[in-house]
């Protein structure tokens, strides 16, 4: 098994320290990690080539997972870029295919577990524990489609490798991408068959979470035939646990809404979604009348008089801005677009560094559309930016978070996701309906704690040595750095230092916005309520080093208590040495107690069309 890099913190007993997530490759001939392709480096990712970069982004993604996670035994990632003839799962077309997908390696039950009913995932089953329930192989299984971008594979698309998350029009993000999907190996993940509801073993603890709203109880003492009509039922089923509770308002907001009157029917309101290229959008204000464009979808001159109204236009043919463009100079005091086709919002993306319209342009589905010029024929319709009174994609006491449960179920999709209605995105919906750009993992860690995962609420550090495994004396080496804050409150004053081996030296320290630091400590400043950090590391190692190489970064601020975890350690060893990736804890036997269910059949595919769209 091929280690790139120990990831966060060294394999010890105690469970105070930060898990360590160790990317494994198996696939010698894969086609991501190897790839020789030229590339510049991006969003603080340094890499020169894409399978640098991939690799950097695995390693990164790992150490953030490892400053909020808390384990004595490593988890190991099993991890390649497949191509269809490797992977049928990976057969696409021009527009349609899979990029990826993560399943567990195993769940574990056992009476030593704090609910022996349950079906644990290895890699919690193992934290709880403290030792190895599954020796010798990996927690995690995730694959990654090595031909898009291609002619015959989503031409036109391709993955964005910055660390900070920011996708451009056209790319998804593979380090929220990977952050999303390593979720679904670390328990956010169901047992049961989506399509009958059947559970052939026992229910995964994720299950003991699932809550059905409309009888007001949990679903994992529910029979198949109970189960399966709450998978299509639309908003039935939540998440239910004392911690995504306490924090769903600190990462949910109330949906933007338009709301409708006049043209003979009753108020109603459509969610939206602003435009990339948006003018400012108002939180809320005086009604305004509504004008269908002519031609409906702005592609041409428009004939349209708006006198200061909003424009409708119907998504189609040309690209959003030049729709909203021709819009804004007939005179609209807004621009409304409705998509052509059933789905799901989606943002309009900007195209050729087009500068922002001085109105706001918003996105609404199909159906509120359609509702809307069917208004249009009983007389003149109004509408009002505002914001719904609910907290979004909650149950009606706005404490339970809605489960993804679509009208045709989907052994990738359903359940195992947020639902659509999430405001603002969050990690865990499903990504084809909208990808998120968050790092700060939002109620991902909440929901894990709910099932048991010892999980870090305060500022936190992780970290991963960048590339190779190994180093060699002398040689000047690169590592991730990961400061995680999980408070709801900004910490001030935040200071990185580095204990180093006999004779290393730092070189510096880089960051976004052109955070730079030359000597430690180094100052980092303010850190953020509910935000992810990115740094990147630069040592020397001395001419003739002591091996293992131990490295441990430390971040110190006023005011830190029991919640944080403040340090995290690498230890690395001699090039051509044989390289364990950083340590190894007991990989004793299972004890007999404890049963290994093999996780068939509950891959997490995330199937894409584009969230961001340019037409």
């Amino acid at each position: 098994m091929r280690l790139f890099a120990a990831a966060a913190a060294l394999c010890v007993t105690t469970s105070a320290l930060a898990a360590e997530l160790r990317i494994s490759n198996q696939n010698a001939a894969n086609q991501g990690f190897n790839d020789t392709t030229a590339a510049t480096p991006v969003g603080l990712n340094f890499g020169t080539t894409k399978g640098a970069q991939a690799v950097i982004d695995f390693q990164y993604a790992a150490a953030v997972w490892g400053a909020v996670l808390k384990s004595p035994v490593p988890i190991v990632i099993d991890a390649a870029f497949v191509t269809a003839a490797q992977d049928s799962n990976m057969t696409c077309n021009a527009t349609t295919g899979l990029l990826g997908y993560t399943h567990p390696n195993n769940f574990v039950t056992g009476a030593e577990l704090p609910n022996h009913t349950a079906g644990y995932v290895a890699a919690l089953a193992n934290a709880l524990l403290g030792r190895e329930t599954t020796p010798g192989q990996a927690h995690i299984f995730t694959r990654f489609n090595a031909g898009i971008g291609g002619a015959t594979c989503l031409a036109g698309t391709g993955w964005y490798y910055g660390l900070d998350g920011v996708a451009a029009p056209g790319q998804a993000s593979l380090l929220t991408t990977l952050l999303h999907e390593f979720a679904h190996g670390l328990g956010f993940t169901s047992f049961v068959n989506p399509t009958t509801g059947d559970n052939s073993n026992a229910p995964a603890i994720f299950d003991f979470h699932v809550f059905d709203e409309t009888r007001q109880s949990n679903w994992a003492g529910y029979t198949a035939a109970q189960r399966k009509p709450l998978l299509t039922a639309g908003n039935e089923l939540s998440f239910d646990g004392a911690s995504v509770a306490a924090e769903a308002a600190t990462y949910l907001s109330n949906q933007p809404v338009l709301d409708f009157a006049g043209g003979g029917a009753a108020p109603s309101e459509a969610q939206y979604l602003p435009g990339q290229f948006s003018g400012p959008v108002p939180d809320a204000g005086a009604s305004q009348s509504i004008v269908p464009a002519a031609p409906l979808d702005a592609c041409s001159d428009l004939t349209s008089t708006f006198n200061g109204s909003l424009a409708l236009i119907e998504r189609g043919t040309c690209n959003f801005y030049d729709k909203a463009q021709r819009a804004q100079a007939a005179g609209a005091s807004g621009v409304v677009v409705f998509d052509n086709d059933a789905g799901s919002l989606i943002t309009m993306a900007s195209v050729d560094g087009g500068v922002p319209l001085d109105v706001p342009a918003v996105f609404i589905t199909n159906n509120d559309g359609n509702a809307v010029l069917q208004r249009l024929d009983g007389g003149t319709v109004t509408a009002t930016f505002g914001a719904s009174s609910h907290l979004s994609n909650t149950d009606p006491a706005q404490t339970r978070v809605l489960l993804y449960t679509p009208p045709v179920a989907s052994s990738g999709s359903t359940l195992s996701h947020w639902n659509a209605g999430s405001f603002p995105r969050t990690l865990l919906m499903e990504p084809f309906i909208g990808a998120s750009t968050r790092l700060d993992l939002d109620l991902t860690p909440n929901s894990f704690a709910d099932m048991g995962w010892p999980v870090v609420t305060g500022l936190s550090v992780g970290m991963s040595k960048a590339e190779a495994p190994t180093l060699s004396d002398g040689e000047e080496v690169k590592y991730l750095v990961a400061i995680v804050n999980r408070r709801t409150a900004d910490v001030a004053g935040v200071q990185l230092d580095l204990t180093l081996p006999a004779g290393a030296t730092f070189v510096s320290a880089a960051g976004l916005n052109a955070f730079a630091c030359a000597a430690l400590p180094c100052a980092v400043g303010t850190v953020t309520a509910s935000s992810v950090l990115p740094l990147v590391v630069t040592l020397k190692a001395p001419s003739t080093a002591v091996f293992p190489f131990v490295v441990t970064a430390q971040i110190s601020a006023p005011g830190t208590d029991a919640n944080d975890n403040l340090s995290a350690t690498i230890s690395v060893d001699k090039t051509a040495a044989a390289s364990s990736g950083g340590g190894g804890c007991s990989t004793g036997g299972v004890p007999a107690a404890l049963v290994v269910l093999l996780a068939f059949g509950v891959a997490i595919r995330a199937r894409r069309r584009p969230a961001v769209s340019a037409k």
